[in-house]
């Protein structure tokens, strides 16, 4: 099954400025795009309609990680998906040039909380994407799916800047 996410070009400018924003301990910024799925006989669609920023306070001290999201930041935003019943795709930036990639500590969270996100939306497919500053590698967890799939990601404005196509790591 392949996998697109669309969000607007203004949307993802917005997205970019914010999770390039310094926080006091955090190495990175993480996000939520909050995407109304659309399913066809061969693609399925994540429209992106808006996006959930992780406050400031509900960052975790954590060096282990880029960026750790605490437990009241993952309620919030499981309680966006209920409330909107939307899909859920956990973002975040990697500040270079070039095909970014999922670290590990990143594939291994991935696995971890995306499957929380049925506990409020089993129905709905739910993934993470990173982003570098011209490109972007996902995965996609669709209900009933084994092991997640690659996201192509599309930046749709006027006029249309970039589609990515990627695998899922």
């Amino acid at each position: 099954m392949r996998t697109i996410l669309k969000l607007t070009a203004t949307l993802y400018d917005d997205l970019v400025q914010r999770l390039r924003e310094p926080h006091d301990f955090a190495g990175e910024r993480v996000a939520f795009l909050k995407c109304r799925p659309a399913l066809s006989a061969t693609s399925l669609l994540l429209l992106a309609g808006g996006v959930h920023h992780v406050e400031n306070e509900d960052y975790v001290n954590d060096p282990t990680a880029g960026a750790t999201v605490g437990r009241s930041g993952l309620r919030k935003v499981l309680q966006a998906a209920y409330m909107e019943a939307v899909s859920i795709v956990h973002v975040h930036l990697h500040e270079h040039r070039g095909r970014p990639r999922f670290s590990k500590t990143d594939l291994r969270e991935n696995a971890l909380f995306v499957p929380d996100f049925w506990n409020v939306q089993p129905s709905l497919p739910h993934g993470a994407v990173v982003f570098s500053f011209d490109s972007a590698v996902g995965q996609c967890w669709i209900p009933g799916s084994p092991s997640p799939s690659g996201v192509e990601v599309a930046i749709v404005g006027s006029p249309m800047r970039c589609t990515w196509k990627v695998t899922n790591g």
